[in-house]
């Protein structure tokens, strides 16, 4: 994005000092809420870049709106087009432009209202006759004059379409950056007679603390950071020095997915978070349209250091290889996104505004996500353009569908978030229309829940694997579209 930025600014002819210039004076302030000297060096830091992101995305925001008709200075250049062509040739043309110049105008306009809207009728030109002995030759030159400014019009509006989705991106990069700024804190300090535990039994481990720091984020989420080192060349597991931990904080805690696996004699950094109440069991079925080598459906399963487990399912239009490849790119942004600690919302946010960017020939490509924090069993779904998500709570199943356009068909994020409250034993179920479709059109809904109550079973894999067989067996062997289900799991531990 560095890139285009750059050269968007400068076909622009902004300057960073301008940028500067003008942060100060937009309408959100980003300033409000920061202690000053009492935040930590980090979280100052990320202010300023997010106070500097802000006024950059307000310089895309102040650019021009788009326009869907052809302005007057538009219009006078169609007429001038046209008398320069017909008229400068036509003995009558001092006389039309002298005596009768308003009478000329008030045709002009006629014609070019009707090349505006549905084009110059046979009837006009019969009916201007009486006025101008070229008409014909006038009504051909306003239309095709109108023709030019019209595509001039929307090259002009395609280039502030991708200035929007730039000013896009870099708003969602702001807000991002003053929401991890304000988003954790660092604790005064760890429990006096807790470090003494701490550093007792780890020294009988022949491991030496040389520093720690606790940060709690968002709602009150603690997470420790350790500097360790092991002495007389001994190796101690994370997953030991984790056990220590929870017995000195009181709290259970479990090595993150980014934390070394051992203590060595080299000094190194540690990472620890609470471990999670639940776990969520993930499992993937899925058939490729007959005929075609590759599916255009794609799905990921993330994990985070959060308690968070994010499950995603992108459906290209179409099928083979130019929709696996866009469904394909959807997903590898999403993880990026997710990983980089993007909000779901803010992810589809800039999904919307990659797939603006993109060539207008683009194949379009459905997100749908799911997020299931861990620690308190909830579930947040955003679809966008996505097919149906069924959720299973005993013998009840609950139906989850949107009305909705895949990213890049609007100027403006299309999506649709629902949250729900899950239990131990629940089930989350995501497919690609190609699944829903291949039922009959009048008993969807119901046929495809009779089908998930059939396909029970504790293991998420197997769950999966059976759904897509009776579904398979439906369309009698023969698959009419890519066809993927996601199922997850989720189980008290």
């Amino acid at each position: 994005m560095g890139e285009l930025l750059a050269a968007v600014l400068q076909a622009g002819g902004f300057s960073m000092t301008g940028i500067r210039q003008k942060e100060k004076a937009g309408e959100e302030k980003t300033n409000t809420g920061y202690g000053g000297s009492c935040r930590l060096p980090e979280q100052e830091q990320m202010r300023k870049y997010s106070d500097a992101f802000y006024g950059l995305a307000r310089l895309f925001q102040e650019m021009p709106c788009q326009k869907e008709r052809l302005g007057d200075a538009s219009l006078q250049t169609v007429f001038q087009d046209a008398r320069d062509l017909v008229c400068s040739r036509c003995g009558r043309s001092e006389r039309c432009w002298g005596n009768d110049y308003f009478a000329s105008c008030r045709m002009m306009y006629e014609m070019a209202v009707q090349a505006q809207e549905e084009g110059i009728t046979a009837e006009l030109v019969q009916e201007m006759y009486g006025q101008c002995g070229h008409a014909d030759e006038i009504a051909a030159a306003i239309t095709e004059s109108f023709a030019r400014a019209r595509a001039e019009l929307m090259w002009n509006n395609r280039i502030l379409e991708l200035r929007t989705a730039v000013g896009e991106q870099i708003l969602q990069t702001a807000r991002l950056m003053k929401g991890m700024s304000e988003s954790f804190e660092e604790v005064s300090g760890f429990h006096p007679e807790g470090m003494k535990k701490l550093k007792r039994n780890l020294g009988y481990l022949k491991v030496r603390l040389d520093h720690l720091r606790v940060f709690r984020f968002g709602e009150g989420r603690t997470e420790i950071f350790l500097t360790l080192h092991a002495l007389r060349n001994v190796c101690v597991s994370a997953k030991t020095v984790a056990e220590i931990l929870s017995d000195a904080c009181g709290e259970t805690m479990c090595p993150a997915r980014d934390c070394q696996a051992a203590v060595l004699a080299e000094r190194s950094n540690f990472h620890f978070v609470p471990d999670t109440k639940y776990q969520l069991l993930c499992g993937i079925s899925r058939m490729t349209k007959a005929g075609e080598l590759v599916s255009g459906d794609n799905f990921a399963f993330l994990q985070k250091d959060t308690g968070q487990v994010v499950m995603s399912l992108a459906d290209g239009m179409g099928s083979g290889m130019g929709a696996c490849r866009e469904s394909e790119k959807v997903i590898d942004l999403l993880e990026q996104f997710m990983e980089a600690g993007f909000p779901q919302e803010m992810a589809v946010r800039m999904m919307n505004a990659c797939m603006l960017l993109q060539d207008q020939e683009q194949i379009f490509s459905t997100i749908d996500l799911c997020m299931v924090d861990l620690y308190q069993a909830t579930c947040d779904m955003i679809k966008s353009g996505a097919a149906a998500t069924f959720l299973v709570h005993g013998d009840e199943v609950e139906m989850i569908e949107t009305d909705t356009f895949p990213p890049g068909v609007l100027w403006q994020s299309d999506y649709e978030s629902v949250h729900r409250q899950l239990a131990s034993g629940d089930v989350i179920i995501m497919m690609t229309d190609g699944v829903l479709e291949a039922l009959p059109e009048t008993e969807r809904e119901e046929t495809m829940k009779e089908l998930i109550r059939k396909s029970a079973s504790p293991n998420a894999r197997e769950y999966a694997r059976r759904l897509m067989e009776r579904v398979y067996l439906i369309q009698k062997l023969q698959a009419r579209d890519d066809m993927t289900v996601l199922v997850g799991s989720i189980w008290k531990k």
